[in-house]
């Protein structure tokens, strides 16, 4: 029963991310705009932040996140 709750966490909480991964990307465009300018890492588009910095946060929650999910699923000892 262990597996349903977690496969049903991972199906809650992965959308969840990604919502927040779009949000969190968007109001970093001033740190995008640091990282371009400083580092001269392509950063900025006509479009907005680059793909890479959607990966990042996507990493940066998702990864809190599937622990969190994991401690709340394992067995209480």
């Amino acid at each position: 029963m262990r597996w349903l709750k977690y496969a049903i966490g991972l199906l809650l909480l992965v959308p969840f991310t990604l919502f927040l991964t779009f949000w969190t990307t968007i109001l970093l465009v001033p740190l995008w705009r640091w990282v371009e300018a400083d580092f001269g890492i392509e950063a900025i588009g006509h479009s907005g932040p680059a793909e890479w910095c959607f990966y990042l946060v996507f990493a940066f929650l998702l990864a809190p996140a599937l622990y969190l999910l994991w401690r709340a699923c394992r067995p209480n000892k």
